[in-house]
């Protein structure tokens, strides 16, 4: 029992991230000895994020400087007092650096802007549904812990090589493997009930999947093996009967005239009376996100639904072939993915000024006034009607403008039915 204790407390503290970081590669320094501006010469890197460059090569070298973050906390050290060691770092295998930030990237906010779009416009939007509506309650019910347990990121002797946005948020559990373990293993059972194809293969893509993320948050220093742990428990545990009842939820939140009670309402009530955290932290706004993707891409295909547009067509009664990667294929997934993402993107950043302006117009509050609008909680109604709008596009608005085009997949509108 005593040891199985000790090897708690390790997963749980921030040394094992320190070791996990230097066998990777990354050296850590300690420069409490020197003064700030001759750190920031000797690193060749300041807080600013500033790039030296000597005879041609980039020096990787960077500086942590002692920072207080809104959380209360610094650079996870609980006691906003406590002396923090100031910390540099140097990564000495890149491609352990650039594949571990690969991995970190798919759980980001640019993966769900690529990856949803992408498998709904080009591979099975049933089938995209199902996973929306297994990752986004999972992700609010993480990132509701987050707020709830309220511990901290690693600190040192670990460093962090993340940016600083995800330091304004607590760390337990690991939100980050929570994605990275229900998409690919909610990608292979669904396709395992659609299509034949060698399934020890697509469970090693999912492990393979699963394991990079996990391993990337530890190796840039913003999650310890314990939150890791505690995100793909979490996950293992409500994985297996939402993926038994999905198909049925699914069907009714796009069938039934009264869905919009439960598959849009519910979602943004649970974002209004969002717990409110005593010191304010980004997880509030990064939870609207996820749920009005989810929620707001479910409704739009309700609206297609009962406009008469997308028509009921019962699964196969056996499993299918996959289907065949042709050259018309690729050419027109490409053209659909490249206008339909940009477009995306453009949209985003215009929209989220205009529904600022207009949030804060109505809530008679300043555009500047951050501490204000984080009082109010306004973040709520501009990311729903930002990033759900993006949804909204995603699924109703862009193929009616690849139909249009004559770029539309042709079983798009067919793809609703037990």
């Amino acid at each position: 029992m005593d040891d199985f204790k000790e090897g708690m407390n390790y997963l749980k503290g921030y040394q094992h991230v320190a070791d996990f970081q230097r066998f990777c590669g990354v050296e850590i320094v300690e420069v409490d000895d020197l003064d700030e501006d001759k750190a920031n010469v000797a690193n060749g890197h300041c807080n600013s994020e500033e790039k030296n460059v000597e005879n041609g090569t980039q020096n990787n070298v960077k500086h942590r400087s002692v920072k207080s973050h809104t959380n209360g906390f610094k650079n996870g050290i609980t006691n906003p007092n406590e002396k923090e060691s100031k910390l540099a770092y140097k990564i000495n295998n890149k491609f352990l650096f650039y594949l571990l930030q690969f991995g970190a990237s798919l759980g980001s906010e640019m993966f769900y802007i690529v990856f949803y779009p992408f498998m709904t416009w080009n591979v099975d939007s049933r089938m995209t549904r199902q996973i929306l509506l297994i990752w986004y309650p999972l992700m609010y019910f993480g990132q509701f812990l987050k707020d709830w347990i309220q511990w901290p990121r690693p600190g040192p002797p670990a460093v962090r090589l993340e940016g600083n946005r995800f330091e304004m948020e607590y760390g337990m559990p690991s939100t980050h493997t929570i994605v990275g373990t229900c998409i690919p293993f909610s990608l292979l059972f669904l396709t395992s009930k659609y299509y034949e194809y060698p399934f020890i293969l697509g469970l090693l893509a999912a492990i393979t999947w699963a394991g990079l993320v996990a391993a990337s948050r530890v190796y840039l220093g913003m999650h310890t093996a314990f939150d890791c742990i505690a995100g793909i428990s979490l996950t293992a545990i409500a994985l297996p009967w939402m993926l038994s009842v999905v198909e049925y939820v699914e069907y009714y939140q796009v069938t039934s005239p009264y869905a919009p009670f439960v598959s849009f309402l519910i979602p943004l009530l649970a974002c209004i009376y969002y717990p409110k955290p005593k010191v304010w932290s980004i997880t509030r706004g990064d939870t609207s996100n996820i749920v009005s993707i989810g929620a707001c891409c479910i409704f739009s295909t309700w609206l297609n639904y009962h406009l008469g547009w997308m028509k009921e067509t019962p699964k196969p009664t056996v499993l299918q072939p996959l289907p065949s990667i042709t050259a018309e294929w690729v050419t027109y997934s490409l053209i659909r993915t490249v206008l339909g993402v940009v477009a995306l993107a453009v949209s985003r950043i215009i929209t989220k000024k205009i529904f600022l302006k207009l949030v804060c117009f109505c809530a008679g509050v300043d555009t500047k006034d951050i501490t204000k609008q984080r009082e109010l909680g306004l973040e709520v109604p501009v990311r729903w009607l930002t990033i759900g709008g993006l949804a909204v596009s995603t699924v109703f608005t862009a193929p009616i403008c690849f139909s249009y085009l004559g770029i539309n997949r042709e079983n798009y509108y067919s793809e609703v039915g037990l």
